[in-house]
């Protein structure tokens, strides 16, 4: 499970928030502690939060194919900063495993977001992988998605243009329907793995933490119908290495906040190999001298499922979460400069 300690890399795509409120109108913000007992800390450790030591707590897990955690920690800069940090995607730009990104709104352009997504001419152990594409876990590709592999070089140049093709449509479908729309990962014979169900289950299991923002999370579940007008969405794509291999990473990012706090969610609905899917939820809370961050993170892969899943629950959980706190040490003092 090699993979684990690199899952959650979105965590320098976006430096995630919780918040519990009303809407802009008519914000009702719950304390640290509030949102804290919810999600498992006592009152001691918010108070260790508070005092610059970063929290780590298991989740409870809904799949066998699911690893969940929740990190507290504590950051000097006010929430309004944060958000700020988060939706540009600043971070990317200092993240070691991160080999481009792009990122763009809603009624921007597919092909300009898409223009320059692809292998560099140096990658051809991945184009040969991609020009042998088949049902497995090699790639994450549906019975489609492999049918535009088939009769490629082995080249990036020739892989380019299909993989682009696949990623640009795999985004235009969940624009169009959201999580519906995303097509399953084919693992060989009638086997399949669901990222749109994953992250759908992911988003509910993450609700009952926010009982004062439902309607954000059905609006995340029904997008893209219902918009909401206090919410903000960026998309992104992600080209990042993953167990020694390049991949790529759809995602989507929502926020809404309110003066001294706020509440961001990432949905990675694609992810090229190693793991399947991402939900990340989380927002800060500010307190006096900083900011309370609080950031949940629930990712999908097959690695953990199966015989001995108990086990391999346990290592992985803890393998994501040590990356978890390593990431938000270095964004801390990233923020510090």
């Amino acid at each position: 499970m090699k993979h684990i300690k690199h899952i959650s890399i979105a965590i320098l795509a976006a430096l995630s928030l919780w918040v519990t409120c009303a809407g802009a109108q008519a914000p009702t913000v719950a304390t640290p502690e509030e949102v804290a007992k919810r999600l498992g800390f006592t009152d001691a450790e918010v108070a260790q939060i508070k005092a610059g030591q970063i929290i780590r707590k298991d989740l409870k897990e809904g799949s066998d194919k699911e690893l969940a955690g929740v990190v507290g920690a504590f950051f000097s800069q006010p929430a309004s900063q944060l958000v700020e940090v988060a939706m540009q995607g600043k971070m990317l730009e200092t993240a070691k495993d991160m080999l481009a990104f792009r990122v763009w709104k809603p009624d921007a352009s597919a092909d300009e977001a898409f223009a320059d997504v692809g292998l560099s001419g140096s990658e051809t152990g991945e184009a040969k992988i991609f020009a042998n594409a088949s049902p497995g876990s090699k790639l994450n590709l549906s019975t489609s998605d492999i049918a535009l592999f088939q009769n490629v070089q082995p080249t990036p140049d020739s892989v380019n243009p299909q993989l682009r093709a696949m990623l640009k449509a795999r985004y235009e479908a969940y624009r169009k329907s959201g999580l519906k729309g995303v097509a399953p990962y084919t693992r060989g014979g009638s086997k399949e793995s669901s990222p749109g169900k994953e992250v759908e289950l992911a988003i509910k299991e993450t609700m009952p933490a926010a009982p004062r923002q439902q309607d954000y999370f059905n609006s995340l579940l029904n997008f893209p119908a219902d918009p909401l007008p206090d919410v903000e969405n960026r998309f992104y794509w992600f080209k990042t290495t993953v167990e020694n291999r390049p991949t790529f990473v759809l995602a989507h990012r929502a926020e809404r906040h309110t003066a001294n706090a706020a509440l961001l969610t990432e949905e990675q609905f694609y992810v090229g190999h190693s793991y399947n899917s991402n939900l990340i939820a989380g927002g800060c809370l500010e307190v006096q001298g900083g900011t309370i961050v609080f950031y949940v993170n629930r990712t999908f892969t097959d690695q953990v499922a199966g015989f001995g899943s108990g086990m391999k629950h346990s290592i992985g959980r803890g393998q994501m979460l040590d990356e978890v706190v390593a990431n938000l040490k270095r964004v801390r003092e990233q923020l510090r400069k």
